[in-house]
């Protein structure tokens, strides 16, 4: 009991540091519950007609990459193995990174070719009144995609003509822009939306998805976390939900051995 007193406190953070990194680099599964917001996200993605086209709104940056970014990809790679079509933009522009990320190295391993099933659209500034334009006439509001290739070559621009065309939108920011595609969007042309949000925006956007004006939402990592689980594509966020649930049960053990030790040590004392 005496070495366990005093034993050094930066052993504790070593092993801390290796509970953490441990699952991390080899997530364990351990069991997550689904929240309805994830699950009914992950339920109207199945259940969409074959060939759907979804309109996935990257407004993720830096800031927001440990959330929102599991949350994109979990989703993007859910469609792409349904073998959905996506036309991915942005409203921030840190956001076409992420874009061109999934068009060049993971849309071709699940067979995508770009401009037939995935393109990526270019910045567009002005935040709501761009959602507004989008809504209201997006074939006017991009001459180009990302890459410079007017839309008129790219055979999937084809098949839209409007909103009309669009069978779910899914905006993944830190900030308003699901707000923004709600009233614009969602409430002029019932178009169906789903948002991912950070942490602290969950409140927010839960009274939208209590009201039915969201077909569903994913709450910062645990909400990613849960869609990875239901849509079987394993990333950092599983990940993440491992060392958390590893890193409070190695505190819980230690809050239990320090009682342990205090009390024996205390009993010690009194028997001497």
């Amino acid at each position: 009991m005496t070495r366990l007193r005093n034993l050094d406190v930066r052993i504790l953070w070593l092993l801390l540091t290796l509970v953490i990194l441990v699952p991390m680099a080899r997530p364990l599964g351990l069991p997550l519950s689904i929240g309805e917001p994830a699950q009914q996200s992950f339920d109207f993605v199945n259940a969409l007609p074959p060939s759907s086209l979804v309109v996935l709104c990257y407004d993720i940056a830096p800031s927001s990459e440990a959330e929102n970014w599991p949350q994109a990809l979990a989703m993007t790679k859910h469609l792409m193995s349904l073998g959905h079509r996506i036309v991915i933009m942005t409203l921030v522009p840190e956001g076409v990174m992420y874009a061109d990320r999934v068009a060049t190295t993971i849309a071709p391993g699940f067979g995508l070719t770009y401009g037939e099933d995935i393109i990526v659209l270019p910045y567009r500034a002005g935040q709501e009144s761009a959602a507004t334009a989008f809504g209201e006439n997006l074939r006017d509001l991009y001459a180009t995609d990302h890459y410079g290739t007017p839309v008129d070559n790219l055979p999937l621009m084809a098949d839209i003509a409007g909103i009309a065309d669009v069978d779910l939108i899914a905006a993944f920011s830190a900030g308003d822009t699901g707000l923004w595609f709600i009233r614009q969007v969602g409430a002029k042309f019932a178009t169906p939306i789903i948002v991912g949000t950070v942490g602290p925006g969950t409140p927010l956007y839960m009274v939208f998805f209590s009201s039915g004006q969201l077909v569903g939402l994913l709450n910062g990592l645990a909400g990613a976390a849960e869609y990875e689980l239901l849509a079987k594509v394993p990333g950092k966020a599983l990940a993440a939900m491992d060392a958390q649930s590893v890193g409070h049960g190695f505190f819980i053990i230690l809050m239990i051995l320090s009682n342990v030790v205090y009390f024996a040590s205390r009993r010690a004392g009194r028997n001497a």
